[in-house]
C-alpha cells in the first residue's frame, strides 16, 4: 500500500480546480484585515477528519443562476475532486453564498 500525505495547500489548490468546472462561481477575495482579526470565516478550509474530510467554502455568485442549484454543482464538484484525484471521501461540502455580483462582471 502507498502512504502519502497531502499538504494543506495542495488540498487548497485542488480545491480550486474543482470550482473552476463550475460556471458562475468563485471563491470569495481578500478579506479585510478587521475582518481577519475578528476571526470571521476565511474563503476556503480543508479540515481533516478520522474518516473524510469536511470543506467549508466562502463564495462570490454571479447574478442569474438559482443559489440552490449552484451551491449542488459545487458540492458535486469539489466531491468528485476530492475523490478521484486524491482518494478522500469528502463527508460533506458546507457552501456559504458571501456575495452575489452583477452577471457582467468580469
Amino acid at each position: 500500500m502507498i502512504e502519502y500525505e497531502l499538504s494543506e495547500s495542495a488540498l487548497l489548490q485542488l480545491l480550486a480546480y474543482a470550482l473552476e468546472g463550475v460556471e458562475g462561481v468563485r471563491l470569495a477575495g481578500p478579506r479585510k484585515v478587521g475582518e481577519v482579526l475578528a476571526g470571521r470565516r476565511r474563503a476556503a478550509r480543508v479540515v481533516r477528519e478520522e474518516d473524510g474530510v469536511r470543506v467549508e467554502l466562502g463564495l462570490v455568485a454571479r447574478y442569474g443562476k438559482p443559489l440552490p442549484e449552484l451551491g449542488r454543482e459545487v458540492q458535486r464538484a469539489v466531491g468528485e475532486a476530492f475523490r478521484a484525484t486524491a482518494g478522500l471521501k469528502v463527508k460533506r461540502v458546507d457552501v456559504v453564498f458571501l456575495e452575489v455580483e452583477p452577471a457582467d462582471a468580469p
